[in-house]
């Protein structure tokens, strides 16, 4: 999987918007008391205890749609400014996602976002990992496709929290291994050799991932 520092805009905004609504599914309503600044009352690792903050107030992210599920995967569209401003037809933008947790504890997880960024003619792929604010970014994450380790991981370019995110482009090679792929396994850490692995499932990626370009 190669690593790539392009990031347009529009493909961010989905991707913060796919993220930000996966994690509200996820969490149950809060007390007045929980309502602590993201990434502080639940990150984990050496920093899940850092001093508090003054929460700052963030723009509304757009409005996130379900428009089809292949097997596991769910593929989600968003409209917005930043959208439209890249060229996206009526300011949409489509990925499709997962999401997992570990089995070691429910406090670790991570969304999947695989979508397409047209380059001219062609269109590469890219995969995003949103992780808690509180992974050891060192080590990055590697990957197991049915057992088998991908030769690289992936390498985690920012956090914004409450999450951090690694990206890479997906190469041929790899797209293949995950359409004819079964499971695959993602590991996190929150210090040197203690990982927490979380299952992917790989039904439907490639259905989902034809279907992306007829969004």
């Amino acid at each position: 999987m190669r690593i790539t520092r392009v990031k347009p805009l529009a493909v961010l905004a989905l991707t913060l918007s796919l993220c930000s609504a996966a994690m509200a599914q996820d969490e149950p309503p809060k007390t007045d008391a929980e309502q602590a600044p993201a990434g502080q009352a639940q990150g984990f690792g050496p920093r899940k205890k850092a001093p508090a903050q003054a929460a700052q107030k963030r723009p509304p992210l757009p409005k996130v749609e379900n428009v089809a599920t292949h097997g596991a995967w769910s593929i989600q569209c968003t409209e917005s400014q930043a959208n439209a401003e890249q060229g996206s037809e009526a300011g949409k933008a489509c990925g499709m996602t997962q999401q997992g947790k570990s089995e070691k504890t429910d406090k670790v997880a991570l969304s999947v976002i695989v979508n397409k960024v047209k380059r001219g003619d062609k269109s590469a792929v890219f995969m995003r990992i949103m992780a808690p604010v509180g992974v050891y970014l060192p080590t990055g994450i590697p990957v197991e496709i049915d057992g088998a380790a991908l030769p690289s991981r992936m390498v985690f370019t920012r956090c914004i929290p409450p999450i951090c995110e690694a990206m890479g482009e997906m190469s041929p090679e790899t797209l293949g291994k995950f359409k004819k792929g079964g499971a695959s396994t993602f590991y996190l850490y929150d210090r040197p050799g203690n990982g927490y692995p979380i299952k992917i499932s790989l039904d439907g990626f490639g259905a989902a991932l034809a279907a992306l370009d007829k969004l």
